[in-house]
């Protein structure tokens, strides 16, 4: 069993059993989250004795790198794990200039089956655990002999319907103890859950949140995502306003632009309504396509018209250039590859 399953408590409560000083948590948890150790024997300001112990009583890590690989640009590189039950996860990394921001999955597959999305097309399997959301980070971090400087929900699965793993990854994340990552630099995305981001509004955090928008309207979001007629977009919306005024973090609105579908001037200018009445700003991804897949990314005029339309309406817009296409790693592409 993999020591990260267990809490601090559990941890503790080892070290009193083992006759240990309960001071060696912290230096534990600084190998584990800050140094990132390939094993215990690593842990060189640990006794002999209690190391041994440790390896007698459990394993480092629960999640196994398979594959990694890296765009022709260096700029993204998408990782494949293997979790303990035999599932496949993927996490991917893309640097920047001043960032290091890794896109984290939280969930085997995906339950909301978006249309655009390779997710959800081979379905859905099972949540992931906090200390398997933690260990993609890990991983990512030994690799790269350094931190992510930001940490996005935006891999596979849908947060806000894993969300208690979500929180408590979050509160690792962030806590100075361990990664020490600022909750300011962490996004939550999200089609919308109601009840759940009333919940995260709830939980006392300072994460910014992504709505998964991709439609100005409900009949048409309906049909680019069929799980969100569950959902008003005015109700969502009106959450979204709540959200900001707890927590004073930011919001964001994903727009998935797909050629012929929800692209034209018209759109823009529903979205532009919509969204008037709310400090947020606006996220334009041109579709990034899937084999299997009948959409189309739209041409770069069009893409410039429906994203100055938006600036000329005062909206505060931003596109996504895309990155790691060519290693199937950009938004959307994320995928249940292999399982046994």
């Amino acid at each position: 069993m993999s020591i990260l399953k267990l809490s601090q408590n559990l941890i503790e409560d080892f070290l009193i059993k083992n006759n240990c000083k309960t001071f060696h948590l912290k230096q534990i948890n600084e190998w584990i989250y800050q140094k990132y150790p390939s094993s215990f024997d690593e842990m060189s300001n640990l006794s002999l004795e209690l190391r041994n112990k440790l390896k007698e009583n459990f394993q480092l890590y629960s999640l196994t790198l398979k594959k990694e690989v890296s765009s022709k640009d260096k700029q993204t590189k998408k990782y494949l794990f293997q979790l303990e039950d035999g599932f496949f996860i993927e996490t991917v990394l893309i640097l920047s200039e001043k960032r290091k921001t890794l896109c984290l999955s939280t969930q085997v597959g995906c339950p909301i089956k978006c249309t655009f999305c390779a997710s959800g097309k081979n379905g859905f399997y099972r949540n992931l655990k906090s200390y398997e959301i933690l260990e993609q980070i890990i991983h990512v971090s030994k690799k790269i002999s350094d931190k992510p400087t930001h940490i996005v929900f935006m891999g596979m699965g849908e947060p806000l319907l894993n969300l208690d793993a979500v929180v408590e990854s979050i509160e690792k994340i962030s806590d100075k103890t361990k990664f020490n990552i600022s909750q300011r630099r962490i996004t939550v995305s999200t089609v919308g859950i109601l009840e759940n981001i009333r919940k995260l509004k709830e939980r006392n955090l300072k994460v910014n949140l992504a709505l998964s928008v991709h439609a100005p309207n409900d009949e048409l979001r309906n049909k680019i995502i069929p799980f969100s007629k569950k959902y008003k977009l005015k109700d969502l919306i009106n959450e979204l306003r709540l959200y900001f005024e707890t927590t004073k973090r930011d919001i964001s609105f994903e727009y998935i632009l797909i050629d012929d579908l929800n692209d034209s001037i018209e759109h823009a200018k529903e979205l532009a309504a919509l969204l008037k009445n709310i400090q947020c700003s606006i996220n334009l991804i041109p579709y990034n396509p899937i084999d299997g897949f009948s959409y189309k990314k739209p041409n770069s005029a069009k893409v410039n018209k429906f994203k100055e339309y938006l600036a000329c309406c005062n909206m505060v817009v931003s596109q996504r250039y895309t990155k790691g296409d060519d290693i199937a790693a950009a938004c959307g592409q994320l995928s249940l590859v292999e399982k046994c």
